[in-house]
């Protein structure tokens, strides 16, 4: 004998099956899957945004660039309300992530180690010896951190390599006097200042020629 329960259970299966496959639910997990997948390319991030190399940025690009496509193909669709809203917000903020992203091709003022280091030891202080390892290690990082900057830069306006050129002329004057004061003034043994010297001299170095390279940028812009 037939049960009398057969047609509730179909009938909620296939109510079941509609759900699933209908445009509201199709939107939803399309978006919960690609906010996981960008979410997964952020846990990525270098300590430094602008240290992404340049096919880590691209790919980064890319990737929202397809996703802002779908987002708004999604949004054009006859969609309930509250999921619209869900891909509006995910649209803005899809947008502001490329929009930072894309300044690393275009702003050379972005890419700045001297104010790294600024930002690292406290004004008016002696120096700190616990950030004594992070100091070694970002100085150290001046020949990849300028070769990928000129990597990622496309074309950018002669103003904005003024202003790079501006920054940097500070940046070094700080690494040489202020920087260089306080390491002098340090308890280190005599042996580890000649070193640090020699990095910030070397890194000092690298950041001139990114200022020749933004000149000579914005020379070629203007002419």
């Amino acid at each position: 004998m037939k049960s009398s329960y057969t047609p509730l259970i179909l009938g909620g299966l296939f109510l079941s099956i509609l759900v699933a496959c209908s445009p509201d639910r199709s939107a939803l997990n399309w978006l919960h899957k690609t906010e996981r997948d960008w979410a997964k390319l952020e846990n990525k991030q270098p300590e430094w945004p602008e240290m992404l190399d340049s096919a880590a940025l691209q790919n980064r690009l890319d990737f929202l660039a397809e996703a802002l496509g779908k987002t708004q193909e999604w949004e054009r669709q006859a969609l309930d309300a509250a999921v619209k809203t869900k891909l509006t917000a995910f649209i803005t903020n899809l947008a502001a992530a490329r929009s930072g992203l894309k300044t690393q091709q275009n702003d050379p003022s972005l890419y700045n180690l001297g104010l790294r280091l600024r930002g690292l030891f406290t004004p008016d202080q002696p120096f700190e010896m616990n950030k004594l390892e992070r100091l070694e290690n970002y100085l150290d990082q001046a020949p990849t951190y300028y070769r990928q900057a000129k990597q990622k830069l496309q074309a950018p306006a002669p103003s904005q390599c003024d202003s790079a050129v501006a920054q940097h002329i500070s940046s070094i004057t700080y690494l040489k006097e202020e920087l260089g004061a306080k390491i002098a003034e340090s308890n280190l043994p005599n042996l580890k200042i000649k070193q640090l010297n020699q990095k910030i001299s070397r890194s000092c170095l690298y950041m001139k020629d990114y200022l020749a390279w933004c000149r000579s940028m914005a020379f070629d812009a203007r002419n």
